[in-house]
């Protein structure tokens, strides 16, 4: 049985992958960490039969632990699953150049993966919108727009990131000379190689992206709409049972659905 540490474990995706691990034998959950400022700091959080309380300090053993805090408490885990050698799942967005780089040196030295998104179909999507923008040219034209509940407080969201990098990635864009986030007053004409991204943040969206690629007379639209966060927590918990065990190095959701 993989022995699960759950950081973030009262926030919205923490409960539900701590109340979906209780209906899934493959794993026990040990440790729900959380910060001092969290309202439920000190309480009890409920596991099968056993209570465990919600704390910032991790003194049992661990096998695999869960990541969906925040950046700064990715930053406060990280070197403790280093020192222990324990495997790491990565699932907050809006690091700094500095903590992604700090990221990837800890991929030298224990399993990690990190992903922008969890779900199936969210990594699917990735792969379809770099074989359409790799095939439709630069005779369309390409739009991301991506929808999140008015909590969040990233803009544009890692899925969003990530769309855009397989777009640049299929199409040898630049980040810097060819994407432009939203668009107000007197722009001109629409460069060709432009790419734009917007971000729409309104009510209790889970999560809404859609890449349209649109060009003399015709568009085509992708798109993934999540209605549960049960599917990211899924997809967190099979990225778990993945990298138990895995050799040290930084992997992504494609690697644990083997999409690549």
């Amino acid at each position: 049985m993989i022995r699960l540490a759950v950081s973030g474990a009262t926030g919205r995706m923490g409960t539900r992958i701590l109340s979906l691990a209780a209906d899934d034998d493959r794993f026990d959950v040990v440790a729900a960490l959380t910060n001092r400022g969290d309202p439920r700091f000190g309480s009890a959080v409920s596991f099968r039969d056993k209570a465990i309380q919600a704390t910032d300090q991790c003194d049992v053993d661990f096998d695999v632990l869960v990541d969906f805090s925040v950046p700064a408490g990715t930053m406060q885990w990280l070197p403790v699953c280093v020192e222990r050698g324990r495997s790491m799942i990565i699932g907050p967005t809006g690091y700094s150049d500095v903590e992604l780089a700090t990221i990837d040196e800890a991929g030298k030295s224990v399993s990690i993966v990190k992903a922008t998104n969890f779900s199936l179909g969210v990594n699917l999507l990735l792969s379809l919108v770099a074989e359409a923008a790799g095939k439709l040219g630069s005779g369309y034209d390409i739009e991301i727009i991506e929808h999140h509940h008015n909590r969040k407080v990233d803009a544009p969201s890692g899925t969003a990131k990530s769309l855009l990098r397989s777009v640049l990635d299929a199409t040898n864009r630049d980040r810097n000379a060819d994407v432009v986030y939203g668009r107000e007053g007197q722009t001109g004409l629409r460069p060709v190689r432009e790419v734009g991204v917007h971000a729409v943040r309104m009510g209790d969206v889970v999560g809404f992206h859609e890449v349209h690629f649109c060009g003399q007379g015709e568009s085509v639209t992708l798109q993934h709409r999540a209605s549960s966060r049960d599917t990211f927590a899924r997809g967190a918990l099979a990225a778990a049972a993945w990298v138990a065990g895995r050799p040290a190095g930084r992997y992504d959701m494609r690697d644990v659905l083997d999409l690549r």
